[in-house]
C-alpha cells in the first residue's frame, strides 16, 4: 500500500506535468491534493515547493488574486517554519506577473528581493542555478523596457553565464530573443539578422509553458516590428498558429490572435488589424465555451460522487 508521501509525490509530480501540457485548472485539483497531505506530514519543503506550483498555475491563467493569494500565504509559512532561501519562489512569481501587466518598476522591485535572497541563503534550501539564471532574466527584461540599457545587460551576461556554465537550455529561446531585443534597441540590427535564422529553430523547437513562450514571442514581434521587419514579425504569429493547430489548443490560439493584432496594429495594416480582433474575438468564444465544458463535468463529476458515497436510506 502506498505511503501518504508517495501518494503526496504522485500528486505533486501528476500536478507540474499537467502544467507543462498547459492543463492547468486539472494541475490545480492535483497540487492542491498534494499540499493537504504535505501540510498534514508537516513536510516544509515539499509543501514550499506545491504552494509554489500552485503560484505558476494561478498566473498562467492571471487569476492575480488567487495567485498573489498563494504567494503571500507561502511567505507567511516560510517565516514561520524558519525556511531560509525560498523566499524567491514567490517573488519571482509576483515579479513575472509584474513583467506581463507591463509594470515594471515593481517587476525591478521583486526581481531584486529574489535575487538578494537567493545571494543570501540560496545555498539553505534545495535549491538550483536555474533560479539564479530566471532572477536575471526577469531583471533583464525589466530594464530593457524601461531604457536602462547598461542594467539590462549586465542581467542578461549574467544569466547567460549561469546557463553556460551549468549547461541549462530550458530557457535559450528567452536568452536569444532578450539578447536579440538588447542589439535592436542599441542600434545594432545587424546582430538581428544575423541571430535570425536561430531564433525562429528555438521558435519551433523549444517546449516550454505557454506564458513563456509568448512572452518570448511577443519581444519577438516588438524587436521585429520595430525593424520594420513586418513580414518575419508576422511569420512568428504564424508559428504559433501552426503548432495551435496541430495541437487543437484553444488558448494557445487565442494567443496566437493576439500576436497578430500586435503585428498588425504596429505596421499599420487597418485591415489586417480588424480582421484579427475579430479572430480574438471568436478565440475569446471558444475558450470560454472549452472551459464551461470542463467545469460542467467537473461538477457532473463530484456529484455522482457523492452521490456514490451517500448510503442508499439518505438518497
Amino acid at each position: 500500500m502506498a505511503s501518504s508521501e508517495q501518494i503526496a509525490r504522485e500528486y505533486y509530480d501528476t500536478g507540474m506535468e499537467l502544467i507543462h501540457a498547459n492543463s492547468i485548472e486539472p494541475a490545480i485539483d492535483n497540487l492542491n491534493m498534494a499540499l493537504s497531505i504535505y501540510e498534514e506530514l508537516d513536510d516544509s519543503i515539499s509543501y514550499i515547493w506545491t504552494i509554489r506550483g500552485l503560484a505558476i498555475a494561478y498566473g498562467i491563467l492571471e487569476y492575480d488574486s488567487k495567485m498573489l493569494h498563494k504567494c503571500l500565504s507561502a511567505l507567511n509559512y516560510i517565516d514561520k517554519k524558519g525556511v531560509q532561501g525560498a523566499k524567491h519562489f514567490f517573488y519571482t512569481a509576483i515579479c513575472d506577473r509584474y513583467l506581463m501587466l507591463g509594470d515594471y518598476d515593481s517587476a525591478i522591485n521583486y526581481g531584486k528581493m529574489a535575487l538578494q535572497d537567493l545571494e543570501d541563503h540560496g545555498s539553505e534550501f534545495p535549491n538550483e542555478p536555474h533560479s539564479f539564471m530566471v532572477a536575471c532574466m526577469n531583471l533583464a527584461y525589466a530594464y530593457l523596457h524601461i531604457n536602462r540599457f547598461t542594467d539590462a545587460e549586465v542581467f542578461l551576461h549574467r544569466a547567460m553565464e549561469i546557463a553556460t556554465k551549468n549547461d541549462l537550455h530550458h530557457h535559450d529561446l528567452s536568452l536569444s530573443v532578450l539578447n536579440a531585443n538588447l542589439h535592436y534597441r542599441m542600434g545594432d540590427n545587424q546582430y538581428v539578422y544575423d541571430h535570425i535564422d536561430g531564433l525562429v529553430s528555438f521558435i519551433r523547437n523549444n517546449r516550454i509553458t505557454i506564458q513563456d513562450y509568448i512572452q518570448d514571442l511577443k519581444l519577438l514581434i516588438e524587436t521585429f516590428c520595430g525593424m520594420h521587419e513586418y513580414e518575419k514579425a508576422e511569420a512568428v504569429a504564424i508559428s504559433l498558429e501552426s503548432s495551435a493547430t496541430i495541437s487543437n489548443d484553444v488558448h494557445m490560439k487565442l494567443n496566437a490572435a493576439q500576436l497578430y493584432m500586435m503585428v498588425y496594429k504596429m505596421s499599420g495594416d487597418t485591415e489586417k488589424y480588424h480582421n484579427a480582433c475579430v479572430k480574438f474575438a471568436e478565440g475569446t468564444i471558444a475558450v470560454k465555451e472549452s472551459e464551461a465544458t470542463e467545469h460542467l463535468l467537473e461538477m457532473d463529476t463530484e456529484i455522482a460522487l457523492s452521490i456514490a458515497d451517500t448510503p442508499t436510506d439518505l438518497l
